[in-house]
């Protein structure tokens, strides 16, 4: 199948003349082959292009369209014309050309939207200079010019930028980088100095000072800070100690309920809310003095079936159940709210 060539990556300059092409070998992924442009490339370009142009033989009379991003060879695309070249110039470097751009044109170049340009050519003008197993062949005719950023072809100069820049003074380049540099660091030490509470122009004395007392505080905090797990870690322990005792009051002895309410107890804040929970629960204390009969969890005065160890058993494991589907209905509910929002529905 024989493949359009789209070249990709050319330079423009400001004197009316633009290099369309450069010299050199260049691979085309695309097509498959490398494009040979020597000196036999590029005076067949130019000399057949001259002569078609004169003799009003190209596709559009004396001038070829430019377009942008190849779209006039795409049947679903635009053919604007974003400028006409009128003629070619073979230089030691490559192919310049002579363009007339159009108002569409000027503007993306004069804004820097399109800098470069990508020839094309036909397999028909396409001459091969080695057939091996990846071909080289040397392009004879201009087929077709576009606009594009995402050229092929190095070595091509931009549209907007035909004079090389001087070279860099390094001296100078040096300074400017130690200065940046300077500005920097200085920039940096108002930032700390913000950070310590200290003025955005304190000295670096001052900052090394704010550093130096932030050091101090840290090692004096740490013997507070292991104290401070110490005490997290009574304060557990005294909890857990509490919620047994309130569990084994309460008469819940079944190690699946104790094992459930435990992680729900120890999170509230203090014995009274922890009571007030059990209550909840269906877990009440017996009455002192009383003739009720007392059962294994609560008094006698309950509602029928409701002292049998089994129905209360049940009663807290569907508890347990529905505070855990409320917390995966709501994940920003604590388990506490969870566990009465379950128990007011399972009364």
């Amino acid at each position: 199948m024989n493949t359009l060539i789209l070249n990709r990556d050319f330079k423009h300059p400001d004197d009316g003349w633009y290099m369309v092409e450069s010299k050199g070998n260049h691979p085309n992924r695309a097509a498959g082959v490398v494009q040979v442009i020597d000196d036999e490339a590029t005076q067949s370009i130019v000399n057949r292009f001259n002569a078609d142009a004169a003799a009003g033989k190209l596709r559009h009379g004396h001038e070829m369209l430019i377009d942008h991003e190849h779209f006039s060879d795409q049947p679903d695309q635009e053919t604007r014309a974003y400028g006409w070249l009128q003629g070619l110039q073979n230089r030691d470097d490559g192919i310049y050309g002579q363009i007339r751009w159009t108002a569409t044109g000027k503007a993306a170049v004069d804004g820097g939207d399109y800098r470069f340009f990508s020839t094309e050519y036909s397999p028909e003008d396409l001459k091969i200079v080695n057939d091996g197993k990846t071909k080289s062949v040397r392009p004879l005719a201009l087929a077709g010019l576009t606009l594009t950023n995402m050229n092929n072809n190095r070595g091509q100069k931009p549209i907007t930028n035909r004079e090389d820049p001087a070279p860099p003074n390094l001296a100078d380049a040096d300074a400017l980088a130690a200065n940046q540099q300077k500005k920097d660091n200085q920039e940096k030490m108002k930032n700390i100095a913000l950070k310590l509470g200290l003025a955005a122009e304190a000295s670096e004395e001052a900052i090394l000072a704010g550093v130096t007392k932030l050091q101090n505080r840290e090692t004096e905090l740490a013997p507070v800070a292991a104290e401070n797990t110490t005490l997290k870690t009574r304060l557990a322990s005294l909890d857990g100690e509490q919620v047994d005792g309130l569990l084994e009051t309460h008469g819940v002895k079944d190690p699946k309920i104790i094992n459930r309410l435990k992680p729900v107890l120890t999170v509230l804040k203090n014995r009274e809310e922890r009571v007030a929970a059990l209550v909840d629960f269906g877990f009440t204390l017996p009455v002192a003095g009383s003739l009720n009969r007392v059962l294994n969890r609560g008094t006698g005065n309950l509602k029928p079936g409701e002292g049998d160890e089994t129905v209360q058993t049940e009663r807290a494991i569907r508890i347990a159940n529905r505070a855990s589907a409320i917390i995966k209905e709501t994940p920003t509910i604590s388990l506490a709210t969870a566990y009465h929002m379950a128990a007011k529905e399972n009364k």
